[in-house]
């Protein structure tokens, strides 16, 4: 177990690395006439290793089906789809989560969020934002999909990331001051 331990957080560092790097490790392979097929065997491998430690599988079994149909059939779409399914993916968790427990108050929940009436119904809110966010920039990720590979990369390797950045820290500060009207 101690082994297990130890080994996680390379692996888990990967994962983000490889979320994170993906738009841009695509378009310079793309640019530099590297095999599509190749990229997709070692986008797939790479995504692989990091599912093989995490718990949930989800999110990265589209980027293996992806990236193995980029292979398979040598077609550059099926990479460019990627970021298009994992905001996709994140969309659907926040809108089907409001059937039952809204996915911002379980996070409240895990970090020892006081929860009361007023902060179920802000998690409610919040939750809804998050869906419609989510929703918009896979709109957004997907058109960028038939654009050129220089505006694929921009938005899903730049513009994207700091839109949700910027959502998080609105999110953050709204959550503040909500927290202190109560006291």
């Amino acid at each position: 177990m101690q082994l297990k331990k130890l080994s996680i957080r390379p692996i888990k560092i990967l994962g983000v690395l490889v979320a994170i790097a993906y738009p841009i490790a695509v378009f310079v392979a793309l640019q530099h006439n590297f095999s599509v097929r190749v990229l997709g065997l070692v986008l797939c491998g790479l995504i692989l290793i990091t599912m093989a430690w995490r718990k949930d599988i989800w999110m990265g079994l589209f980027g293996v089906l992806l990236t193995a149909q980029a292979a398979i059939l040598n077609q550059e779409i099926f990479l460019k789809l990627y970021p298009v399914f994992m905001n996709a993916t994140v969309c659907a968790l926040f809108a089907f989560s409001l059937k039952n427990v809204p996915l911002v108050q379980r996070f409240a929940e895990k970090m020892k969020y006081e929860i009361n009436d007023k902060f179920k119904q802000y998690a409610r809110r919040v939750t809804i934002a998050w869906a419609i966010f989510m929703g918009i920039n896979t709109i957004v990720s997907l058109a960028t999909v038939f654009m050129s590979d220089w505006v694929w990369t921009l938005y899903n390797g730049l513009v994207s990331y700091c839109l949700i950045g910027i959502m998080m820290v609105g999110e953050y500060l709204v959550r503040i001051r909500v927290m202190h009207e109560d006291k």
